[in-house]
């Protein structure tokens, strides 16, 4: 029996795939969280082969959260299972040396294939992900996407739509100053200069958040 964590931040989508797991023989759910926050202090204890982690969580990075469970049980089994499929992400994962990619929208009986063969020891990468893999190896011009926070992610969405800080402090009830502050922080983990700069990155590169 295959003991498997979800850890992702969508209540509905980890309800659904417990459901769909009850059909299957040989695998069994050990346990479901919102973050890893919630899993963290028993990591080491987790009776579990394998984790399905979405690659961006509310409030955490999923490849510095695999990173750490990687580090703390290295024999643990490690699938992104995301909607994600920009490259910076595809190739993070890889870097961080996780088992498997798979994105949400592949079959049922894809992510149970890519279940048996982790646990068996291969790697394995859904179709669509696997196309996107070569293809961002083929152009080798993949940077590694800097971790935002929600809050960060939230300004930058807004600043996308045009929006000015004083415009986004009033929507998100907070001041000016704050909404300043995080669009530095941001700029920085990006290394950009201006928000010109930031909202032609991530037009040209298609980052989603």
């Amino acid at each position: 029996m295959v003991k498997i964590v979800i850890i992702d931040d969508h209540t509905l989508f980890r309800m659904g795939l417990i459901a769909l797991f009850e059909k299957e023989s040989g695998l069994e759910i050990a346990g479901e969280f919102s973050s890893y926050g919630d899993v963290h202090p028993n990591i080491s204890k987790l009776d579990a082969h394998l984790i399905l982690l979405d690659v961006s969580l509310q409030d955490e990075s999923g490849i510095e959260v695999a990173k750490c469970i990687k580090k703390n049980r290295p024999s643990m089994k490690i699938i992104f299972l995301s909607s994600h499929k920009e490259e910076f992400y595809l190739i993070n994962a890889v870097e961080a040396n996780v088992d498997g990619y798979i994105h949400k929208a592949a079959h049922l009986r894809e992510l149970v294939l890519g279940i048996k063969k982790v646990i068996q020891g291969e790697k394995f990468y859904s179709q669509e992900i696997s196309n996107l893999l070569v293809d961002s190896f083929n152009k080798k011009t993949c940077r590694g996407l800097p971790f935002l926070t929600y809050r960060e992610k939230e300004i930058v969405n807004y600043l996308m739509e045009g929006y000015s800080s004083k415009e986004i402090a009033s929507t998100l009830g907070i001041s000016p100053r704050t909404i300043d502050s995080h669009r530095a922080n941001v700029l920085e983990k990006f290394g950009l200069k201006n928000t010109t700069e930031l909202v032609s990155k991530i037009s040209k590169q298609k980052i989603r958040f």
